[in-house]
């Protein structure tokens, strides 16, 4: 029985905007909780060693929503140990940057000196003060209000000169932790002290930093994130759409396999936007078709596998490309 689908029947940011498709694939999906281990590695030792650690990955592979995880996770560990050892343990502050335009060094100062302290005001930061009084300024609030880490994402749009900034703190908050000096046994040891810097983009965020002279001295790993393989793309279908698995049953997992893998990523690897932009669509077209006539606020859960509508919502001139081998689906 052909399938009626009237467009616009229902918007697409009515039924699924409220929800982050992106989070039960991470959490399904061992591939894609591989990323979120990746981050949370990163994010550990940019604040055990206090240096720079770059994780990079294409558009879309899901950097943000691992990065938000990680951070949660590590804060969510902090407050357990202070609550163990109240007035003991010192707290190790994650500042998240959002948004960050600054184009020069000087700009950045002025943007992490807003963030660390709210009131601060523009006339406080005067143009009297030279970068490396405000500099000095930023690292001793970081310091007092126990950050350890400064996190940037879409880090492939900063400039060379909020790079080399970013260098001088970390080299400024070294020198001026206290705890980077120790005594043991009469005889001084050093530990890794200061501040450390996560930046999250793409591949020419690697640029950027090699554009820096002295890069070498404190960034200090790169983390390469991977798109999704083929063969576990159907996966993701299946966290997204519960109901499919009725589908799965009856057909058999290889085919399902082999149908998403010749259908949807035509055996290439798919960042997991690519994944959830054709879940929203499907599951758009769905509601919006006459098999939902009588369930019109089906959950997403709910919703079945449709191969007629899957292959429709698929074919956008992106996702869709020609393929001679077909799949059973």
């Amino acid at each position: 029985m052909p399938v009626n689908v009237t467009l616009g029947k229902y918007r697409l940011e009515q039924v699924t905007a409220s929800e982050d498709l992106t989070i039960p694939v991470l959490d399904g999906v061992p591939a894609m909780h591989h990323i979120v281990v990746q981050m949370r590695q990163a994010l550990s030792r940019a604040l055990q060693l206090k240096t720079g650690v770059l994780v990079i990955g294409p558009k879309g592979v899901g950097k943000s929503t691992a990065l938000d995880r990680a951070i949660r996770e590590h804060r969510d560990g902090e407050q357990q140990l202070v609550a163990k050892a109240p007035g003991e343990y010192r707290e190790r502050r994650v500042l998240r940057v959002h948004g960050l335009n600054s184009k020069t060094g000087r700009e950045l100062l002025i943007s992490l000196l807003k963030d660390v302290s709210p009131g601060l005001r523009d006339r406080s930061l005067g143009m009297r003060k030279s970068d490396d009084d405000l500099r000095a300024e930023l690292v001793s609030a970081l310091h007092n209000k126990q950050y350890a880490v400064i996190v940037l994402d879409e880090a492939e749009y900063l400039s060379e000169k909020v790079v080399d900034q970013l260098r001088k703190i970390m080299a400024d908050a070294a020198e001026r932790d206290s705890r980077r000096v120790v005594v043991q046994n009469g005889r001084e040891a050093y530990r890794a002290a200061g501040i450390g810097i996560l930046l999250v983009g793409t591949k020419q965020a690697v640029d950027v930093i090699r554009r820096d002279a002295d890069a070498g001295h404190r960034w200090s790993e790169v983390v390469e994130l991977e798109a999704l393989a083929p063969d576990v793309v159907g996966d993701c279908y299946l966290q997204i759409f519960p109901a499919f698995r009725a589908h799965v049953e009856d057909i058999g997992a290889n085919a399902w396999r082999d149908f998403c893998t010749n259908h949807v990523a035509v055996g290439r690897r798919l960042t997991v936007d690519h994944v959830v932009l054709h879940a929203r669509r499907y599951y758009d077209t769905y509601l919006s078709s006459s098999l939902a006539a009588d369930t019109p606020a089906l959950a997403r859960d709910r919703v079945p596998f449709n191969r007629e509508l899957f292959l429709y919502s698929l074919d956008n001139g992106d996702l869709l490309k020609p393929t001679s081998t077909k799949g059973k689906g």
